[in-house]
């Protein structure tokens, strides 16, 4: 992972990791008539970062 706005500088910088936060939506996992797995968690976790020059931004997957 690099950081967005030190890459856009042609910067480079060291990557803290900080807290992450995830959703918590119940869902139902399924077997369909095929045998095959149905597993659409609807939940997404955030995750807080920051490079060594400061610039911080968050990722949501």
């Amino acid at each position: 992972m690099k950081c967005p706005e030190c890459q856009k500088k042609g910067d480079k910088s060291e990557i803290y990791i900080g807290m992450s936060t995830r959703t918590l939506l119940g869902w139902q996992q399924y077997y369909d008539k095929d045998g095959i797995l149905h597993d659409k968690d609807p939940n997404h976790t955030t995750t807080e970062y920051e490079c060594s020059k400061g610039h911080k931004w968050k990722d949501i997957k």
